[in-house]
């Protein structure tokens, strides 16, 4: 009807390629827990990866066929969604999923709006990563933890299983990581003052090759 709310987006496509377009991203979703695409896919695509974890917490025959028909590989992807994915959200009252907004992929094309789509609470929770990447920071300044620090890290915590020691965990191998790349710089610009090859004295130079 002229001038009604779209109910969904056509995404320049009639109903059939749409509707195989959008049973592909979500199982590439549920394979990669993440996926980069444009950002008018990625919120169909999130609508119909959030009915499909419901399905999943249903956990019924109706459910199983039901997901079954959407999924290209059910038979991979099935035990995934009814197993994994359904123990992980069993608590969660919705929010499976996540869009972020990226800079454009085809920057010298047509620089259409992307976007990243993930399952949250996952091993590539960008938001996870971001909070335990700001504690590492914050935990070293004067300042401390900011306010809003702690009320994201309540956030990505609070339907997490065991979120606290997990969030920590990430915190420690980032404090690592940040340690091995201190002393890499450090061993990188340090001088050497041993003798080069076709020189008879020694000279100074900068570098950590041999």
């Amino acid at each position: 009807m002229a001038g009604g709310a779209m109910k969904y987006r056509h995404l320049s496509r009639k109903s059939s390629h749409r509707q195989a377009l959008l049973r592909n991203l979500v199982t590439s979703l549920f394979t990669h827990e993440s996926i980069t695409t444009t950002w008018h896919k990625a919120k169909e695509a999130q609508r119909l990866a959030e009915k499909l974890i419901t399905l999943g917490k249903k956990n019924t025959d109706a459910s199983r066929r039901k997901a079954e028909s959407i999924f290209f590989e059910p038979l991979r992807l099935l035990p995934h969604l009814f197993t994994t994915l359904r123990t992980r959200y069993l608590d969660r009252p919705g929010g499976y999923t996540r869009v972020l907004r990226i800079e454009p992929m085809n920057k010298h094309y047509d620089q259409a709006p992307s976007a990243i789509l993930e399952l949250v609470d996952g091993p590539k929770d960008m938001r996870f990563l971001m909070t335990a990447k700001t504690l590492v920071r914050e935990r070293t300044t004067e300042e401390g933890i900011r306010e809003i620090t702690a009320r994201n890290v309540g956030k990505v915590t609070r339907y997490r299983p065991d979120g606290f020691q997990e969030l920590e965990k990430e915190v420690k191998r980032m404090e690592a990581n940040v340690g091995d790349q201190a002393f890499r710089e450090n061993a990188k610009w340090k001088v050497d003052e041993r003798p080069r090859e076709g020189h008879g004295e020694r000279q100074l130079w900068v570098g950590g090759g041999k």
